[in-house]
């Protein structure tokens, strides 16, 4: 299924601010409007637009929503940095260490540091994993040259956090994906109202009133809005 793409040429966030400018405009010339197609530009008409308008304005913003993501992603990276040491310590024990069930180099600390350094965290959950079972299978031999019982645990929870956020973060990134296709589709179907004014407006000021004509003439308009923008963050 092919992803849904915008019908609009602006930024997300520039839709509302256009519609609502439309909408002004709209309100002014209403008895054209109606005049020109009385059945289609009734009370049902501006009702569903400002419904339209409505769902559009409610939508998370695409920034909160990687606000979010953030969030994990950052955890992630504080799994990654307290990582490091605690490998250096745990390899000194292993080579040290007799009799061990597996040889060192497959221990899994070279594995799980290579998954780090190269940002592959599903190779790195793997590593860790089979990092705990050799540890526990060589719990005695391992304590004998220093390891403690909080030294596992930071590995342990070092993981648990590691599989918690990344799936936790996989989950975030597929609602994400949702909501935008789901933002998508509230989006054009606002501005499937706004080209019904804008196709109008066109057709009855285009060639009468050129002042009115720019009003329903989408580049005038997003001109507006940024110059709104702009002004308003000088202030």
């Amino acid at each position: 299924m092919d992803r849904i793409k915008p019908d609009f040429k602006c930024r997300l966030d520039e839709l509302v601010p256009l519609a609502r400018l439309l909408r002004a405009s709209y309100l002014r010339d209403q008895a054209d409007f109606q005049e020109l197609l009385p059945e289609d530009y009734t009370a049902a008409f501006l009702k569903d637009y400002d419904a339209h308008v409505a769902a559009a304005d409610a939508l998370e913003a695409t920034s909160v929503q990687i606000a979010k993501r953030m969030v994990f992603t950052e955890r992630i990276e504080a799994v990654y940095k307290g990582l490091p040491q605690a490998l250096d310590f745990l390899a000194a024990r292993v080579r040290r260490a007799t009799p061990l069930t597996v040889p060192a180099d497959r221990f899994g600390i070279e594995q799980a540091r290579r998954a780090r350094n190269h940002d592959d965290h599903s190779g790195l959950e793997a590593s860790l994993k089979t990092l705990l079972q050799n540890l526990e299978a060589n719990k005695a031999a391992l304590a004998a040259k220093g390891q403690k019982p909080d030294d596992t645990q930071k590995l342990q929870d070092l993981y648990e956090a590691l599989v918690a956020d990344t799936t936790s973060q996989g989950s975030q990134m597929s609602s994400q994906k949702i909501n935008t296709e789901e933002n998508m589709t509230v989006l054009n179907a606002l501005y499937a109202e706004m080209a019904h004014l804008f196709n109008d407006g066109k057709a009855l000021y285009a060639r009468s009133d050129k002042a009115k004509a720019e009003d329903y003439t989408f580049q005038q308009l997003l001109k507006r809005v940024r110059r709104e923008r702009k002004a308003g963050t000088a202030q």
